[in-house]
C-alpha cells in the first residue's frame, strides 16, 4: 500500500490548480485523467513502485488495414529521444493503438511527473489527431 500512497502524493500537485487547494483523492493504485471525451489516460502503479502511463486510441476502420498507417505507428517507437520513451503498440483484437511509458517512483518528483504526463498527453493527442486525418490518396 505504500506505493499507492506515493502515487497519490505524486499526483496531488499535478491536479492542483494554481492558488487552489488540491483535490481529494482516495488512495488507489490506478487513476484516470480525461483529456477529451474519447481520450483517457490511465496513471497506475504497475509494477509496484513504478508509474505506468497508458491510453488506448481507436484506429478508424479505413486506416486499420492500411499498411502505411501501421508502419508509421511502429516507426514512431524509433523517433523519440526523450526518456522514458513513449512506446506505441497495437491491440489487434480491439483495433486500438496503445501508448504507454513507465518510470520508477524513486527518480520522480512533482516537476518530472508533470513533464512526463504533459509529454505523454501531447503524444496521445497527436497520434489520435493523425489517425483521424483522411487517408492520403496514393496515385
Amino acid at each position: 500500500m505504500t506505493g499507492s500512497v506515493t502515487l497519490k502524493n505524486l499526483l496531488m500537485p499535478l491536479l492542483q490548480a494554481p492558488g487552489q487547494t488540491a483535490p481529494e483523492l482516495d488512495v488507489s493504485d490506478s487513476y484516470t485523467l480525461s483529456l477529451s471525451q474519447d481520450l483517457i489516460l490511465e496513471l497506475s502503479e504497475t509494477p509496484q513502485e513504478f508509474l505506468t502511463l497508458s491510453c488506448l486510441i481507436d484506429i478508424p476502420e479505413a486506416r486499420y488495414d492500411e499498411w502505411e498507417t501501421l508502419a508509421i505507428l511502429l516507426q514512431s517507437n524509433l523517433l523519440g529521444l526523450e526518456h522514458p520513451p513513449v512506446i506505441t503498440g497495437l491491440l489487434i483484437e480491439q483495433k486500438k493503438v496503445i501508448l504507454w511509458t513507465r518510470q520508477p517512483f524513486v527518480v520522480m518528483d512533482t516537476q518530472s511527473m508533470k513533464a512526463l504526463v504533459e509529454r505523454f498527453a501531447r503524444q496521445a493527442e497527436y497520434v489520435q489527431a493523425w489517425l483521424l486525418e483522411p487517408e492520403p490518396v496514393v496515385e
